[in-house]
């Protein structure tokens, strides 16, 4: 009877150790999972510190590129807009027929003879895009400045075109064939190039109606690029501030 009361007693603490055993083995996976989410966490919030400083470092490389393109945009529509000035001067020398202003239009046919296209270089924000970082933008108004800016350019890519068809298609070989373009090019090409060869007849220019169309297209598209510089500018400028008032945010 003494052993029977012995085992039963020994099954009991040995039932004992087995729960206590339990209990430290779950308190140990406990432990270890908490310490695994904890882990993670840390590597979270460390890879998005320093995702946040890389676009930090973006916007302010994107800033200095920005500047740098506003000056060029400033450029740009000031000697665009000298090219429209000279254009409407020589369709008014073109339809008054006035003899004694065709050493004006000769200086003036040189801004028909042109073909400058809007060059804005975006290497920092492209890279920017490409690599996926606007979906990491939180600032809905921001991300849309960067959608605006981007189909902006776009749209400047597609005057572009225009621009380069108009010159290949219509300027350049009415030019080849009717004005010696060595002798009214713009002063600051005329300097580079050889005077001589056949003089142009500019006075047969009063009756000619495709050079007055020419000119009439080009200056059309002028004022469509005044527009586009201008437009350039206030973009930029727009870009810029939005970027700035990000920073200010960290």
């Amino acid at each position: 009877m003494i052993k029977f009361f012995r085992k039963i007693r020994y099954n009991l603490m040995e039932q004992n150790k087995t729960g206590k055993y339990l209990k430290y083995a779950i308190g140990e996976i406990v432990l270890v999972m908490i310490g695994i989410l904890l882990a993670l966490q840390v590597n979270n919030w460390n890879s998005n510190r320093i995702e946040q400083e890389t676009i930090t470092n973006y916007y302010e490389r994107i800033i200095i590129e920005l500047d740098e393109e506003i000056v060029k945009a400033n450029l740009r529509k000031k000697d665009i807009d000298t090219l429209i000035v000279m254009n409407r001067r020589a369709l008014n020398i073109l339809n008054s027929k006035n003899i004694d202003s065709l050493n004006t239009l000769k200086t003036l046919l040189g801004a028909t003879a042109t073909n400058w296209t809007e060059q804005y270089s975006f290497p920092i924000t492209n890279e920017f895009i490409n690599q996926d970082y606007l979906a990491k933008i939180k600032n809905d108004s921001l991300k849309m400045t960067f959608k605006i800016f981007s189909g902006f350019l776009e749209y400047v890519e597609q005057i572009n075109e225009v621009n380069n068809v108009q010159y290949q298609n219509a300027i350049e070989p009415f030019f080849i064939k009717n004005i010696n373009y060595s002798q009214t090019a713009l002063k600051k090409y005329r300097n580079d190039l050889i005077q001589g060869g056949p003089k142009t007849d500019l006075e047969l220019l009063f009756d000619n109606l495709e050079i007055w169309n020419i000119i009439t297209f080009k200056l059309e598209l002028l004022n469509i690029e005044s527009e586009v510089s201008y437009s350039a500018i206030y973009i930029f400028e727009s870009h810029k501030s939005m970027i700035k008032n990000e920073l200010n945010k960290k």
